[in-house]
């Protein structure tokens, strides 16, 4: 099969989409949502506390006792959604990624030129190539991509080219010889 070769910039991509899309593909439900499930059962179980307690005139403490453990969930959710937010934003701003890139695609790899990179990942490195609507991820690992945009390719047949030629180079990769 012929190299193909795709021009563009990754500034624009919508890199905390994909990382969501990627997160939902890899990761089991409560590793994804394990803090504010406990942080609902916490709340529910507390509602329910409240409520027997009014039912039965059981006498509890003042709400204020139990304000201190509310602040550390809401403290544990903002921390993590601030360090999701700073990761994403340090991913986009990376100077790699603002200047324009030239992808090559051939027989022996991925070959990614530009201004401030040189860089080959060979086949065998790569685990999957999925079609995302920010362009065509190459998985080197489960949460790790590169990304071609979308706007290197001419049209959806080009990239769905680009993917099956990249599909016959990494079982061609990994066929025993």
């Amino acid at each position: 099969m012929a190299d193909l070769s795709f021009t563009g910039t990754v500034s624009g991509l919508n890199h905390a989409r994909i990382c969501g899309r990627l997160r939902k593909r890899h990761q089991p439900w409560l590793m994804r949502w394990g803090v504010l499930a406990c942080l609902g059962i916490y709340i529910v179980l507390m509602f329910l506390l409240v409520l027997v307690a009014n039912l039965t005139a059981l006498r509890l403490p003042d709400w204020s006792s139990y304000l201190p453990l509310l602040v550390l969930f809401a403290a544990l959710v903002w921390l993590s959604l601030w360090r999701r937010r700073h990761v994403w934003d340090s991913v986009r701003d990376a100077p790699v990624r603002r200047a324009p890139q030239q992808f090559d695609l051939t027989p022996e790899g991925l070959h990614i030129r530009g201004d401030l990179i040189d860089s080959l990942i060979r086949w065998p490195a790569v685990l999957d190539v999925i079609e995302d609507p920010e362009g065509l991820l190459l998985l080197t690992g489960q949460m790790e991509y590169i990304a071609i945009p979308i706007e290197a390719f001419a049209d959806p047949d080009a990239m769905r080219a680009a993917k099956a030629a990249c599909e016959d180079w990494i079982k061609a990769a990994r066929a025993p010889i």
